[in-house]
């Protein structure tokens, strides 16, 4: 039975989500073309109606994994708060929703030309949203994105790894610091002297 266009983008997007939800839990190999089509409430058939193969379903879900990546540092230009949130205990905890850098990138890098240049472009295209927010410009902005980007991905790669809670901290505590410097301070209150109005805020 045929069906309409909106089901067929409805059962492809559910597909995409399910891969891109179980890639980043348990890598490529871990992760049949049955277990997608399960989650996504669909048979093995209506897979092959969207993708010729599973390595084509990887090229296609790294991509639009890593776009959306960059969509959001696009929509959040504050960088400290971008860092804080991605070098945190929840992200570390939250495999499945997290950074698919952190997730794939040595699943990837074991895959065929197909997938490692869908992540290659997508990758490249995300490091020149970055450079776009360093504050200087040309071949340094792309050098300091590439770093910060490398720094806050191993951090997180090794967090997760950490089995000792006070290791995980430390490793993500020293790469914030490493990237945005110290924690903010919560601002004193001068306390108020009796008769003496209080000064506004500078």
């Amino acid at each position: 039975m045929k069906i309409s266009k909106a089901a067929s983008a409805r059962h492809r997007a559910a597909l995409l989500d399910a891969a891109s939800r179980f890639f980043r839990e348990r890598g490529f190999g871990g992760v049949s073309i049955d277990d997608i089509a399960e989650a996504a409430g669909l048979t093995h058939g209506v897979f092959y109606n969207h993708f010729s193969s599973k390595a084509a379903l990887c090229a296609e879900v790294v991509a639009q994994m890593i776009g959306e990546t960059a969509q959001y540092v696009k929509a959040s230009p504050d960088r400290r708060a971008r860092v804080e949130a991605y070098l945190s205990a929840g992200h570390v905890e939250n495999r499945a929703r997290g950074c698919p850098l952190a997730a794939l990138s040595g699943d990837v890098a074991r895959e065929g030309r197909k997938v490692r240049g869908a992540f290659a472009q997508a990758l490249s295209d995300l490091i020149d949203v970055l450079a776009h927010q360093e504050p200087i410009g040309g071949a340094a902005a792309r050098e300091r994105a590439i770093v910060g980007m490398a720094t806050r991905v191993g951090a997180l790669a090794l967090a997760r790894a950490a089995a000792d809670i006070k290791l995980r901290d430390e490793i993500l505590g020293a790469a914030k610091r490493a990237l945005v410097g110290p924690a903010r301070q919560p601002r004193q209150r001068a306390p108020k002297s009796a008769g003496q109005p209080r000064a506004s805020p500078q």
